[in-house]
């Protein structure tokens, strides 16, 4: 049973308890927001008040999770995001379910980086309110959120999404047309094409590849995109370098040598030990608090440098 205090605050569901489930509870939360989670998993579900208080940094007051979707109590929910297993049919499941629960005016959103609403949704009721709201990792941190309309949700469906990131902090960006990887994983994954294959050529090891966008371009991006960058620096200079550069760009339509041997051997990573960088637990434990403190600093610094500059961009 839900106290005064909590049914006072907005309320977000959250489908699945995972990494990304976890990130978006705590994206919530952490700006006074109740939370219900549903996870299967009893595991997982036993950990997740300690794993999201890690992520916020304080008790995560507002917090209840439940076992399944029908066991949820829908007094006060605005919002549902679902980041349950990235699997087509599993996602269906979970929004057929949803759309025969929830209230008809809470707008239904997956955090779905693969599959877009339109297949998701295809075929169920009520589709006018379900779209993408794509949170990046670690969602608590990020600022950014792709908010995915690709014809099935109604305008004011929309807009109250984007309000109610704007509330907790977000800052949404709205794709217009639907493309593979969306926006910013498409763009990551030129960048990580480029960066294959640069260490297949042997032109620079795996660490100084990272180095050169940690320290060099990436640098940048704290204060403005690869187009503002550029306004700063000026086109004619970039395309001078471009027409030299581009045409020796790799443009392989099949992932680089290195990562298909690595998927061979199943060096996946800190979760088989192995990748780029042999990982033991210590090590692990220290990169990752490394990593969550750097992500808290630059969420900081590109929240609290003060609001950008109010430019006249062009359509």
């Amino acid at each position: 049973m839900n106290d005064r205090s909590e049914i006072a605050s907005p309320v977000a569901v959250v489908i699945g308890g995972g990494t990304m489930g976890a990130g978006v509870a705590a994206a919530f939360l952490d700006k006074g927001w109740t939370v219900r989670i549903v996870e299967s998993n009893p595991e997982i579900r036993a950990g997740l008040a300690d794993r999201i208080q890690a992520l916020i940094g304080s008790t995560a007051h507002g917090l209840s999770v439940v076992p399944a979707i029908a066991d949820l109590d829908w007094t006060g929910v605005r919002i549902v995001s679902e980041s349950a297993y990235e699997d087509l049919e599993v996602k269906r499941r979970v929004f057929a379910e949803l759309a025969a629960s929830a209230p008809p005016d809470v707008p239904l959103t997956t955090n779905s980086s693969t599959f877009p609403m339109r297949e998701i949704a295809a075929g169920l009721p009520r589709t006018s309110s379900m779209l993408g709201m794509h949170f990046l990792m670690p969602a608590n941190a990020v600022p950014l959120v792709e908010v995915l309309d690709t014809g099935t949700a109604d305008a004011t469906v929309v807009d109250n999404v984007i309000d109610i990131l704007r509330s907790i902090g977000k800052l949404p960006v709205r794709l217009r047309k639907e493309v593979p990887g969306f926006l910013v994983n498409r763009m990551q994954a030129a960048l990580m094409r480029e960066a294959l294959a640069l260490i297949d050529q042997e032109v620079a090891s795996a660490e100084d590849v990272d180095r050169a966008v940690r320290f060099g371009f990436g640098f940048r991006y704290a204060a403005c995109g690869p187009i503002l960058q550029k306004e700063h620096s000026g086109w004619d200079i970039s395309h001078k370098l471009y027409q030299k550069v581009f045409p020796t760009l790799c443009n392989d339509a099949i992932p680089a040598q290195v990562l298909q041997q690595m998927i061979a051997a199943s060096n996946l990573g800190m979760k088989t030990g192995t990748g780029f960088v042999r990982w033991n637990q210590a090590d692990m434990a220290r990169e990752r608090e490394r990593f969550n403190r750097a992500m808290r600093q630059a969420s900081d610094l590109v929240r609290g440098d003060g609001p950008d500059v109010s430019l006249d961009w062009l359509e």
